[in-house]
């Protein structure tokens, strides 16, 4: 069966390389949207997600990790008595826009990350080679993210610039450490306050670490709800949940990602199921010789379908490939591309749902064709 099959659909090569380039089409245009999107919703949860094991205290107005309301200095000494607390970490985060070392004015704007020495609670989880974040520690040293350097007039490590028109140089290099259509800068928390103007009885968030012998994260952040009424405290993956939602019905994002996938979709079924019904239908005078000495319409239903999944399988080969190269080509920049294996998954059920599905289209023709009719073509 998937010799004949395999003979079927290179009988054709045009008609075959049409079918291929429709699956091709569509699952690579889906799987670009859809890596992108998985990209963006990570980037718009930010810290949220890259410290979602704290208990993060912050403001009761805040409804996004992007938009840290400021909370006074002195909730983060009664912090320090709630039971199962361990450590407490102040954060500012404030926003900035930066000239390169030429003067020019840069396309990026920064979201400044103020955090305390020696933990750096609140800073990047990777950085570059040689990046020392003591070295936050001299005057104006600022730690960039790798994907903000092309927009920065390709700066280096040890070059000047400035932010807010003030004179910082970048001390070192954060890896994946991007937002929503921005970037961040890590420094220490007075110089952040200093850069943006804020005042010293402020910070944004406190991150607490618990004391997990004691009482878990969500007990812990229950009592400081509890105790201290003016602030919210919730777990880092809960603040970053409400970041995504945030953005999702404020924006018109996921619309304009939703109806791109569409598209692809329909495009994919159009073209694969008209190419493959012209190809069935330029063969119907085979498919009819074999119902002709005895075929039964099971047997033509297996061919059809076996060729469909072959289409699938050199058609996703392909497309996975073409993906891949991709998310190379994309890789450190601001949008970059992730395939998480749900997504994977997600695409092989596409792939399979196009060539499947459009094969239905030549197989309704074949099982009603008459051995009889077949003298007649």
């Amino acid at each position: 069966m998937l010799q004949t099959a395999y003979r079927f659909i290179t009988y054709d090569t045009s008609k075959m390389l049409g079918i291929l380039a429709g699956i091709i089409m569509s699952v690579v245009l889906i799987g670009m949207q859809l890596g992108i999107f998985t990209n963006m919703t990570e980037n718009v949860q930010g810290l949220a997600l890259k410290y979602s094991d704290y208990v993060w205290v912050i403001s009761q107005k805040t409804q996004s990790a992007m938009q840290l309301q400021a909370i006074d200095v002195r909730v983060g000494r009664q912090l320090q008595s709630i039971p199962g607390v361990q450590r407490v970490y102040p954060l500012v985060l404030a926003s900035g826009s930066a000239k390169s070392p030429n003067g020019s004015k840069s396309a990026l704007t920064f979201q400044l990350i103020g955090v305390q020495p020696p933990r750096y609670v609140g800073a990047a989880t990777r950085y570059a080679p040689g990046t020392n974040l003591d070295d936050l520690m001299n005057e104006g040293a600022v730690i960039l993210d790798r994907s903000a350097i092309p927009t920065m007039d390709s700066i280096q490590v040890g070059d000047h610039f400035t932010i807010n028109d003030q004179r910082v140089y970048v001390s070192g290099l954060s890896i994946g450490m991007t937002g929503f259509g921005s970037s961040y800068a890590i420094t220490t928390l007075e110089r952040a306050r200093k850069l943006s103007g804020q005042s010293t009885d402020f910070v944004n968030a406190y991150l607490v670490a618990v004391d997990t012998t004691q009482a878990t994260r969500q007990e812990v952040a229950t009592r400081i709800m509890t105790e201290m009424g003016t602030i919210r405290a919730v777990l880092g993956r809960e603040l970053g949940g409400d970041t995504l939602r945030f953005m999702l019905a404020t924006s018109n994002v996921a619309v304009s990602f939703g109806m791109m996938v569409m598209f692809a979709l329909v495009a994919g079924f159009i073209i694969v199921g008209l190419t493959l019904y012209a190809s069935v239908n330029d063969r119907i005078r085979d498919y009819g010789t074999i119902k002709a000495i005895g075929g039964s319409n099971g047997l033509i239903r297996r061919l059809i379908l076996t060729q469909a999944v072959l289409y699938a399988v050199l058609g996703f080969g392909i497309a996975y490939g073409l993906l891949m190269l991709t998310r190379q080509a994309m890789a450190g920049g601001v949008m970059e591309v992730n395939y998480p294996g749900w997504l994977i998954g997600a695409l092989v059920g596409v792939t399979l749902l196009i060539s499947v599905v459009s094969s239905l289209i030549a197989l309704r023709k074949i099982t009603r064709l008459e051995p009889v009719q077949i003298f007649r073509m």
